[in-house]
């Protein structure tokens, strides 16, 4: 994309260039940025992991992998056009004011709310509607929440600070296994706990006074897509982009098909006959997700130290395929416990490397809420491809959940392969 010199924004003495230029992030701020990053996954995965399945095997019995399929597939759609617009407007937010916490904030209470009507829904298409507000509801919070690392964070630190706000779809995920899954059984109290901990985790970053980011403007050509999308035209973003999407595609189909798996592909009803099918989900969540803590930790001190992000990056995608091809060939037990063990190394490492890698590749400062917005549609679209997937290979093409697996491996390693195309040294 052909840029012009950067130019001060009128009015604003001594310009800052969020990432580059940027004082560094106090622990302060580090603290609190790493709990709002976890409060605000604990207000996404419990639903789509565990809630949601749960309530679509109470709504359609015999076909509540269809209808999770739908609901994650359209609920995807919304969320990614509400990315797009909230990091639009929290950009002026932005420019004018100095913060996206407005923004942040409606998300809170929005999200909150929208849980009701999740709880509420008495039939398959109120379901879908009600994930479907979800998904706009959650996303007017979660993208501005992600700007504000940009925002505030310097290169130099982006590792470290990924490392700890890596820590969020990990910690989220227990907190799916452990405590929505196995410590609770009805659906009110699943629900309430999930909404009262978003916001609980949430609520430091929101009393927490940030200095005041003053950004460039960066004037450009009028040549290439639409200003939305005008960050596809840069050679590094799409590489980044297109790693993503095809690695958050494998990991959005072992999201949604894990529970469908053990159910009907794995002999983890024979062999634990004391634990219910839930329980051995979440203690599978549990295993991956104590792997992706400790992993994706790592993976951010290191990337700081040493460099190589892209490597980091490919490290962890493969380490994703490598863990849905055992799920793929080892449904016995305990090749499902191993699956998910090496794909929770996989998953934390990827997650670290890759947030900070993404944020140094946007390509115009002034614009990080838009451009994380085009983003972001590479962690949506996987959202509509995967259940989509479901629905064609499942049904009509007669694949086994095992061939999903497989398939999810597959795209891993594109993914892991793509990001070596990104130019700069990163």
């Amino acid at each position: 994309m052909a840029t012009l010199p950067a130019v001060p924004s009128p009015g604003m003495a001594g310009p800052l260039v969020p990432g580059e230029d940027a004082p560094a992030a106090g622990p302060g701020f580090i603290a609190a940025y790493t709990l709002a990053q976890i409060g605000a996954f604990v207000g996404f995965v419990p639903l789509l992991m565990v809630l949601l399945p749960l309530k679509a095997a109470a709504l359609a019995p015999e076909a509540a992998t269809l209808l999770v399929s739908r609901a994650a597939m359209w609920g995807a759609v919304s969320a990614g056009i509400a990315h797009l617009v909230a990091g639009s407007l929290s950009d002026r937010t932005q420019l004018r004011h100095g913060t996206r916490k407005p923004w942040i904030v409606a998300g809170i209470m929005l999200t909150a709310l929208s849980y009701v009507g999740v709880f509420l829904a008495r039939s398959p298409t109120e379901l879908i509607a009600a994930i479907v507000v979800f998904q706009i509801c959650f996303n007017i919070l979660f993208c501005p929440l992600v700007a504000v690392f940009a925002d505030h964070v310097p290169d130099r630190q982006k590792g470290l600070v990924s490392a700890f706000s890596g820590l969020a779809y990990p910690a989220a995920s227990l907190f799916a296994g452990l405590v929505i899954a196995m410590a609770l059984t009805g659906a009110a109290g699943r629900s309430i706990v999930t909404v009262v901990a978003m916001i609980a985790l949430l609520t430091p970053f929101v009393i927490t006074k940030l200095r005041r980011v003053t950004v460039v403007t960066h004037p450009v050509s009028a040549k290439g897509p639409g200003r939305i999308l005008a960050a596809l035209v840069d050679h590094d973003f799409r590489c980044a982009f297109a790693s993503r999407l095809l690695v958050q595609t494998a990991m959005s189909l072992n999201v949604l098909y894990l529970l469908f798996y053990l159910q009907s592909h794995s002999d983890v009803a024979s062999r634990l006959p004391g634990l219910r099918i839930d329980a051995v989900l979440g203690l599978l969540i549990a295993t991956s997700t104590t792997a992706a803590l400790v992993s994706g930790f790592a993976a951010g001190l290191a990337s700081d130290r040493w460099g190589g992000r892209k490597g980091f990056v490919t490290a962890g995608a493969l380490l994703i395929a490598a863990g849905g091809a055992t799920l793929a060939v080892l449904p016995a037990w305990p090749g499902p416990l191993v699956g998910q063990m090496v794909y929770g190394i996989g998953v934390g490492i990827f997650s670290t490397a890759d947030q900070a890698l993404i944020a140094q590749v946007l390509p115009v400062r002034a614009r990080i809420g838009r451009d994380l917005g085009v983003m972001n549609l590479a962690v949506t679209l996987p959202q509509v491809m995967a259940p989509l997937a479901g629905i064609v290979l499942l049904g009509s093409a007669g694949w086994s959940l095992p061939g999903i697996f497989a398939l999810a491996a597959a795209l891993a390693v594109g993914g892991g392969v793509l990001v070596q195309g990104i130019r700069r040294t990163l």
